[in-house]
């Protein structure tokens, strides 16, 4: 059962990873956050940051694939 919960916490959905980073970038604009502190969020930051960028790469690439599916369909109905 905790495979489970690991496979749930390593594919968190897009919108929860953003809303973790924009947590993120909140606390590091908080003037009391320690040097060390900062470093780590920056981390996790950048972590999820990129994350989030190969996400919505994946995302666009399906998106354009199904267009030209889709494309090559319209044009296989107008030569019939």
């Amino acid at each position: 059962m905790t495979k489970n919960v690991e496979v749930v916490e390593a594919d968190d959905r897009f919108e929860d990873q953003l809303e973790r980073l924009e947590d993120i970038v909140g606390r590091l604009e908080d003037d009391t956050v320690g040097l060390e502190q900062a470093l780590d969020l920056f981390e996790q930051g950048m972590s999820l940051a990129g994350k989030c960028r190969s996400r919505l790469e994946r995302v666009e690439q399906r998106v354009s694939k199904l267009l030209e599916a889709g494309t090559t369909e319209e044009m296989d109905i107008e030569t019939s």
